[in-house]
């Protein structure tokens, strides 16, 4: 709801996994990720953001493997709201 830090969904660990169950099913044509700028973050940095990462199509949130829609690098330098298209 905010841009605050700690008001976010935290990994503990580099990697992680995040599941978005929705009510249909949709055709995405881009994602989007957002994290604190620099400026809003205590100590000056933003190491925690998410860097590498892939986003995959599943069925069910059970299925294993799914289809890869795109892999990403999020710029740390760049804007706090960054948008990445479809890939596949």
């Amino acid at each position: 709801p905010d841009m605050y830090p700690g008001n976010c969904w935290a990994f503990r660990g580099s990697q992680g996994y995040l599941v978005v169950k929705l009510a249909m099913k949709i055709y995405p044509t881009a994602f989007t990720v957002e994290h604190i700028p620099k400026t809003l973050s205590p100590n000056g940095n933003i190491s925690s953001a998410p860097r590498n990462f892939s986003v995959y199509g599943l069925d069910d949130e059970y299925q294993e493997g799914g289809t890869l829609l795109g892999q990403y690098v999020y710029d740390q330098e760049g804007e706090p709201l960054q948008m990445f298209p479809v890939m596949v």
